[in-house]
């Protein structure tokens, strides 16, 4: 997609631009986007790019994110976010950009632009060199005390047109963790277009440092404290391999004993010749000792590889499958957008998961993800109530086995008779 040429640019910076002071929320706070024109979503949920931007303009020392890639479009929401880091870097602070280096051959000109300002540094990382996958990660680190992840790529599209989940929390234990896991894969990138280090190990060893205790114990209010853990992918390059996040989802679907509501882009518990039914056989044992179990996948999976597996589960006693709709905008065609892309999972209304995997196996054993699971009730009902939006949607398509259901255009170009944004 195009942008305006060279956004960056040291008169950008030269501009004044004071931090933007928001009160202080609660230290584990849910964030969310919620696409234009629809209803879908937890309207008590604070917005991605309100937090964003007070994350960033709150910065002092440090900005680091690892993001599976950058997309601008000149007028629309990720351009505040990019004026903020550049704001960010003209007041001093260590700005660090990693990105997925298949992605960056895709959206290689606002990446490139960002490692010409002062203060900044651009890095690319190839996990196919480490473990056959891509950077999905979606996260960055404010000052090394707190850090934001979730669904929502570095993406003007996902600050407005993609209905997304994340996370922000405000504790540099949980950060300091989430910098280790930085720090590795920063240590194993490379700068734009440089060729890649033959001579470095495919497989860095994890930075030094203390092993998280977990849970990590959030007090957010009196008598209401958050268990908290952290959960990386893929399982054979993360800092801790007691965390991988696989297993972390299975011991969650584990301990349910009334209900399980899962969101994801996609689900299959086979993808490019790769099965791993962990999560698959985890929702029907559950199903199987009596637990309601709702998943909710996104239509962009209508006419995919993983409707024979949603098909094939919803045929469980016990378990309703659903595709989800988001309608397209007024304003035209959008690529790669419209979309309800977030990934979480939420046991007993008290337990939940969010994170940047989607529900197939590549994203837990070849590629970089990251996630945290949560034990509080009054998180579990925010993100249950984003669910149940979704999940009642009128335009929410119930998978039934047998039955065939119309592909939705996403790509590059519209469908006939619409014209796409921008053109």
């Amino acid at each position: 997609m195009p942008i305006r040429p060279l956004f960056f640019v040291a008169s950008a910076l030269a501009l004044l631009a004071a931090p933007f002071a928001g009160a202080a929320g609660p230290p584990v706070q849910l964030v969310e986007t919620r696409p234009v024109e629809t209803r879908l979503g937890n309207p008590a949920l604070p917005a991605a790019l309100p937090a964003w931007l007070e994350m960033i303009g709150g910065a002092t020392t440090s900005l680091d994110f690892e993001e599976f890639y950058v997309s601008t479009w000149p007028g629309e929401p990720l351009e505040e976010v990019l004026a903020a880091i550049g704001q960010a870097a003209g007041r001093g602070v260590r700005v660090r950009i990693l990105v997925d280096a298949r992605m960056h051959a895709t959206y290689p000109r606002t990446v490139d632009s960002l490692g010409t300002v002062p203060g900044i540094a651009v890095r690319v990382l190839d996990m196919g060199r480490i473990s056959g996958g891509v950077l999905h990660a979606k996260f960055f680190l404010v000052d090394g005390r707190e850090v934001f992840l979730g669904s929502q790529n570095f993406d003007w599209r996902a600050l407005k047109h993609i209905h997304e989940l994340g996370v922000r929390v405000r504790d540099p234990r949980v950060a300091g963790e989430f910098a280790r896991l930085f720090a590795m894969d920063w240590a194993a990138g490379t700068a734009p277009g440089a060729p890649p280090d033959t001579t470095r190990a495919p497989r860095p060893a994890p930075p030094p440092g203390a092993r998280l205790t977990v849970p990590v114990r959030i007090v957010q209010a009196p008598g209401d404290t958050v268990q908290l853990w952290p959960g990386y992918s893929p399982r054979g390059f993360i800092p801790d391999s007691t965390l991988w996040d696989r297993d972390a989802i299975v011991r969650l679907l584990d301990s349910a004993r009334r209900e399980i509501v899962v969101q994801v882009l996609t689900y299959a518990p086979e993808s490019r010749r790769e099965r791993d039914e962990a999560l698959d056989q985890a929702l029907r044992r559950a199903a199987v000792r009596g637990v309601a179990v709702k998943l909710l996948v996104s239509d962009w999976e209508a006419d995919g590889p993983g409707m024979a597996s949603l098909q094939s589960l919803a045929e469980v006693p016990k378990v309703e499958v659903r595709l989800s709709v988001v309608p397209e905008w007024s304003g035209g065609y959008i690529p790669f957008a419209r979309v309800e892309h977030c990934k979480y999972a939420v046991v007993d209304s008290a337990r939940a998961w969010v994170g940047t995997s989607n529900w197939e196996p590549g994203y837990f054993h070849g590629t970089r993800n990251v996630a945290v699971t949560l034990w509080n009730r009054p998180l579990a009902l925010q993100a249950r109530r984003v669910f149940e939006a979704s999940w009642a949607a009128p335009q929410a398509i119930r998978v039934r086995p047998g039955e065939r259901y119309p592909a939705r255009v996403h790509g590059s170009q519209p469908p006939p008779g619409k014209s796409r944004y921008g053109e």
